[in-house]
Order: structure tokens, then sequence, then C-alpha cells
């Protein structure tokens, strides 16, 4: 077997709101099966399909910020090997009639998403004229990899306010010494306001110079710890989709495999229809999307 019959996966945190807009309500989103489902010794719904010995399940796992996150499961019953590839999950968002603007929504009801957006004054966008495709996992790791090098490779610290920085440290130092050189060198001859302006101008040059470097190590400091986060974050999500993520596999008979599945988040639906590649043509599995006012 591909995987381990127990599949330890990663917790989702909470579903996200729908929107929140001040004093408006806020929405729990939710996913459910449209049509005749296995509950399973979980509680968790799913939905199951089968074609040409290949058996499928599919349920709803959470949120992410950009995408609707499904568990999937894979069981080759047949006796040829089958080509599992996730970028081949599409989902097409659908949705209710629409209800007049206006009408209110009690809190712990659930609504249709046209009435949940126009309780919060949301826009209300065109449905989109294709499938929404899936996340493709080894595109993304590949593109996790090209954005944390590039962050890498940038500039630890603003180069203008840099130049900036260092350009009034210059003129600073030209503008003080200028005065001081027409009042000679030695010092000799100096009366007592004329060598006070002179310790004068040479403790304006250092201040300028010690705030100029305390500036720019902060900076530098202050970008360098934020590109660590930055490529730390990065490295995290690589390793959540190398680890977690269904990958494209060639599925030999008897073996099974499990993965998370990502379809883009389209929140203005009332449902979707998850196009899951099943043997020689691909299964349309349906969900309600739930918007419960809180």
């Amino acid at each position: 077997m591909l995987l381990p019959t127990r599949f330890t996966a990663r917790l989702l945190g909470p579903l996200l709101a729908l929107a929140t807009i001040s004093c408006a309500p806020t929405y729990q989103l939710g996913v459910q099966p449209a049509t005749a489902h296995t509950l399973l010794a979980s509680g968790q719904p799913q939905v199951e399909a089968a074609a040409d010995g290949l058996a499928l399940g599919v349920r709803f796992s959470g949120y992410e910020p950009e995408w609707l996150v499904f568990e999937v499961e894979y069981h080759n019953e047949g006796s040829v090997p089958v080509t599992i590839d996730p970028s081949s999950f599409a989902s097409v968002p659908l949705r209710a009639e629409v209800v007049p603007h206006g009408r209110r929504v009690k809190r712990g009801e659930q609504a249709s998403a046209a009435a949940a957006a126009a309780s919060l004054h949301a826009p209300w966008p065109e449905l989109p004229p294709a499938p929404l495709p899936a996340l493709d996992p080894a595109a993304g790791i590949s593109q996790l990899k090209a954005d944390s090098t590039q962050v890498a490779a940038s500039p630890t610290y603003p180069k203008v306010l840099a130049v900036g920085l260092f350009t009034v440290a210059l003129w600073t130092d030209i503008a003080n010494s200028g005065k001081d050189d027409t009042s000679g060198t030695s010092g000799k001859g100096l009366n007592y306001k004329e060598m006070r302006g002179r310790e004068a101008r040479r403790n304006t040059r250092q201040a300028v110079h010690e705030l100029t470097w305390a500036v720019y190590h902060g900076i530098n400091s202050d970008t360098r710890a934020h590109h660590a986060s930055i490529i730390h974050t990065l490295a995290q999500r690589a390793g959540q989709l190398r680890k977690f993520a269904l990958q494209r596999v060639q599925l030999q008979p008897g073996q099974q495999v499990r993965g998370y599945v990502y379809l883009p988040r389209f929140d203005a639906a009332d449902g979707m229809q998850v196009l899951a590649p099943l043997g020689r043509e691909p299964v349309a599995l349906n969900f309600v999307q739930t918007h419960q006012r809180r």
C-alpha cells in the first residue's frame, strides 16, 4: 500500500467567516454532500463513487484563505495500474435562485449566498465561465521554492533609504568641515566662541554618523528577520504540500492512496460540483455550501 491505513493529517483551523463588515452579520461557511453519502466512524460525511475497478471517496476537510480542502481516497480494485493526477480535479460553483435584496437573515439561520451577500452589502461576482482547476501540488511546491529563492536573494535593506541616509551624513561632513577649514586646521588663533562652534560642529557630525548607522543597522536587522520569517513560512507550506497533498502516482492493483486536494474558494455560491478523475471519464460529485449567520 502506498499509504498506511492510519492517515495522519494536519488539523486545519476553524472555518473562515464569509466576510466581516462593521455592524454587519458574519457567516460561518460549511460544505456538506448534496447527494446520498456514507457517514464515516469519525462522523465525517463522505461521497463515494466507483468506475472501471477504481473506488473513490471524497470528504470536505476545511478551508484555507484561498482554497477549499478535500480529503480524497482512491482504491484500485481492478486488475490494471491506474494513474492518479490531482491536477485533473476541478470544481464548478453553483447558485440557488437569487433572492430579493434586503431580506433579513436571523441569527443561526442558514441563508443562500445571495441573501448573505445582500445582508453584508458585499459585491456579487459572476460565476466563473469554466471549471476552476485544482492546485497542482508539484507546481505549487516549485513555485514556493522559487519564491523562497527570490526572497533570499533580495536586498536586506531598502536601497533608496540607505542611499538617503548616507547622503545626509556625507553632506553634513562637507558642510561642517568647510566651516572648520576656514577657521584653520590647528585651532591656533581661535577665540573661545569659535572653538565652541568648531566643537559643536564636530559633535553634530558624530551624532549624524551614529544615528545613520543605527538606523541603517536597525532596518537591515528588521528586514533580515522579516525575510527569514517569509522563507520559513514558504518552506512550511511546501512541506505540507509534499507530505499531505495528493500527489501524482501510478496506483497498482490492490493499492490505495489518500491525500488532500485543494480547490479554489468561491464563497458567493450555494454549492459546487467537484469534478474528480475516475476511470475513463471524470465524475461530478455534488456538494452544498451553506452560509449560517452567527
